[in-house]
């Protein structure tokens, strides 16, 4: 029974729980042993975040931290997986980092079964995690929230990646529900009647069952799933091969039934991101070992044509800060030609996924 009632949901535990509670507590400097940001900081910060672009599977962009008391969960998800170590690095000691790598890559692992391998690892670093919280944040902010990480891992264990049992699907539900109730009297009974009435209606039988990969409407893009796209725009066209090739969509062939070919410009040369290295346990993880680079738009590169079977992720693309943000004042932005890659994490792909393979 105990173990029938999971504690690791994603929306509350997580992005609303631990991630808030650091986004939040830097932002209104609750803790005293992190740097205080200066106003022209959270400004340097928010305009670089406003001009990321996530790609079209993610339906709410980050806001600036201006509206950070009206974040959304999905908000402090992408917040987390997509930026946050962009950020964080230019205002935290390096054992500052160190330890938030352990809650980041730690979800990271636990929200994918492509990183399965790793989840015996991920475990270590959510309880060195907990473990070291007091030191740097301070026992004030150790909550149930904080501790119940190091019961995520039993969580996945007998339920699988934290998005196979979190309540986004029972949250996004809620706006449908509220549709359906028209007066403040007899709620139930309204929505209980809506529901039924929904549930008489016939549906058609012969409604097109639609198959993936295929090619988008115009032609211009490949639907690989019904939750992943490639599209000939800079924040919908990076993905990872199989063999860890990084790949710029250009255009896609359709050559039989089966099989779709793309076009596109690989580049040789990448690097990793950030490294973690823990000595309690001790445990060394370069942000490769988790699909995440860094490459130069200038590096050296050839045009390549690719099975849609080799795809194996959809990958999150923006340019590095030229500068650090933390520069007092910051520097005025520069171009870049650093772009940092990160995996969408529902989009990784199986060879189970494509019939052809």
């Amino acid at each position: 029974m105990i173990r029938g009632f999971v504690v690791a949901d994603r929306v509350h535990l997580i992005d609303l729980g631990c991630t808030r509670l650091f986004v939040q507590g830097f932002l209104k400097r609750k803790f005293k042993k992190f740097c205080r940001w200066s106003p022209q900081q959270k400004e340097a910060v928010s305009k670089f975040m406003v001009q990321i672009r996530l790609p079209s599977e993610v339906n709410r962009p980050v806001r600036s931290f201006l509206y950070v008391r009206f974040w959304k969960a999905t908000e402090y998800r992408s917040f987390l997986h997509y930026i946050s170590v962009v950020v964080w690095r230019d205002f935290f000691t390096n054992q500052q980092y160190n330890h938030f790598l352990c809650y980041y890559c730690g979800v990271t692992i636990f929200s994918s079964s492509a990183h399965q391998r790793l989840w015996p690892l991920a475990e270590k670093l959510l309880t060195h995690f907990v473990k070291e919280f007091r030191k740097y944040y301070g026992r004030a902010y150790l909550t149930s929230n904080v501790h119940n990480l190091i019961h995520v891992a039993g969580d996945v264990a007998n339920c699988g990646p934290l998005d196979n049992f979190s309540t986004y699907a029972f949250e996004n539900y809620l706006q449908i529900i509220k549709r359906y109730v028209k007066s403040g009297t007899r709620v139930a009974a309204q929505v209980a009647a809506r529901m039924q009435e929904i549930a008489s209606i016939e549906v058609a039988a012969n409604r097109t069952v639609l198959t993936y990969p295929r090619l988008k409407e115009n032609g211009a893009g490949l639907l690989v799933a019904a939750d992943f796209i490639l599209l000939p725009n800079f924040k919908d066209q990076w993905f990872l091969t199989k063999d860890h090739g990084i790949v710029k969509f250009l255009e896609v062939k359709k050559l039989d039934s089966l099989l779709y070919v793309i076009t596109g410009i690989q580049y040789e040369y990448c690097t990793e991101l950030f490294s973690l290295s823990v000595d309690d346990p001790a445990i060394q993880l370069s942000s490769t070992d988790l699909n995440i680079y860094k490459i130069k738009e200038s590096s050296p590169r050839r045009k390549v044509e690719v099975p849609h079977y080799m795809i194996f992720c959809k990958l999150v693309s923006y340019y590095l800060p030229p500068s650090s943000l933390a520069l007092r004042p910051p520097n005025p932005p520069l171009d870049s030609d650093t772009i940092a890659l990160f995996p969408l994490l529902h989009t990784f792909q199986t060879d189970t996924d494509f019939s052809s393979n």
